[in-house]
């Protein structure tokens, strides 16, 4: 194997490291809609399940986003501040009690 191979190697896992965490913070997003839809149909347990995934989610990106390029990271702690901050109002509404 020479350098031109192992280079090709590096460039490969760095596009693959990229694709899954952008799938990851999509899986996020798809399970806060999850938890928001239980919530509204009074399903608590179900959407504090779904919180707990969506937090593993986000300690998943936060573990390899140093290894991605600096302009690749930008992107995606952009979205994933959104997604904090939809995950904090959506534990808001799980700790108020309903009407």
């Amino acid at each position: 194997m020479n350098d031109e191979d192992i280079r090709e190697l590096y460039d490969k896992i760095a596009r693959t490291r990229y694709q899954f965490l952008r799938t990851e913070l999509r899986t996020c997003i798809t399970a806060l809609e999850m938890a928001k839809y239980e919530l509204s149909v009074g399903n608590s347990p179900v959407a504090e399940r779904e919180v707990v995934a969506i937090e593993k989610g986000i300690r998943t990106i936060h573990r390899f986003l140093p290894e991605i390029s600096e302009e690749q990271r930008t992107e995606l702690q952009a979205r994933l501040t959104d997604v904090k901050a939809m995950l904090n109002s959506l534990k808001v509404e799980l700790n108020t009690p309903s009407p």
